[in-house]
């Protein structure tokens, strides 16, 4: 998990708890005014003011009286300001990286070939992240570098890649390749993913293909968190998975 993650998870469990330490006594109270009330109309009147007016009320009165809801309190305005500063550097690095204009190829945009592996996996993430689409990159690797990439942009479900991927094996051999990387993006952003029955499909058929080079390549999944912090997943032809490679902009 990365550092946005632990917080988010702790937030979550805080807010949680101010949530019921304020809301139940505001439920109680906002009955009890409503069956108190000579009409109904008047008692809804009542019932909805209270429920606007008493939680901020009883969250300063919390905090007064309690060192444990006043605790709560704090640590979440800190993790929030933590969350804060965390996303103003995620957006640096999306900004580093300009849009990609109608018509223009995807490698193109984001000048993929030539790449080490993480600068290919951010410069992917962040291209992918804003087509809102799965998108198709195949990355033919010579010691950790880029020699070649295709790209193809697909749907929202689905891609496929951009070439004819019988002609993979020759490429490897021509350029002496070490690796296949063979990317697509999930468009989900909870930071987990795995691969669909079709992903299963597609990482046997490519092995089949590329023959004695099968072994070379690598089927990866790229999905993102609420921050845009990515996580690249990895499975085989049997659909057995696992995390790659986790991005986490604190470190």
């Amino acid at each position: 998990m990365s550092r946005y993650d632990i917080l988010r998870k702790e937030l979550s469990n805080l807010k949680t708890r101010q949530a019921v330490a304020v809301m139940a006594p505001t439920a109680i109270m906002t009955t009890l005014i409503f069956f108190m009330t000579d009409t109904i109309e008047v008692g809804v009147l009542a019932g909805l003011a209270t429920l606007c007016l008493l939680p901020l009320i009883l969250h300063r009165l919390w905090r007064f009286a309690f060192p444990s809801y006043r605790a709560w309190s704090d640590r979440a305005s800190q993790i929030g300001a933590e969350i804060a500063g965390l996303q103003k550097r995620i957006a640096t690095i999306f900004d580093k990286y300009r849009k990609r204009q109608k018509g223009e190829h995807f490698k193109k945009a984001y000048d993929l070939t030539g790449r080490p592996v993480r600068d290919l996996e951010e410069a992917l993430s962040v291209g992918m992240y804003r087509e809102r689409r799965e998108v198709f990159v195949t990355a033919f690797m010579r010691r950790g570098v880029a020699v070649r990439v295709t790209a193809a942009i697909g749907s929202p479900y689905r891609c496929s890649a951009s070439d004819n991927p019988s002609s993979w094996r020759h490429h490897l051999e021509r350029l002496g390749c070490d690796e296949l990387r063979q990317y697509h993006n999930h468009s989900v952003h909870n930071g987990s993913t795995r691969p669909s029955s079709a992903d299963v499909k597609t990482s046997q058929s490519l092995k089949d293909l590329l023959g004695p080079h099968k072994a070379k390549l690598r089927s990866l999944i790229i999905c993102w968190n609420g921050l845009r912090e990515w996580k690249v997943f990895e499975h085989d032809e049997t659909g057995r998975h696992w995390l790659h490679f986790e991005f986490d902009v604190s470190v």
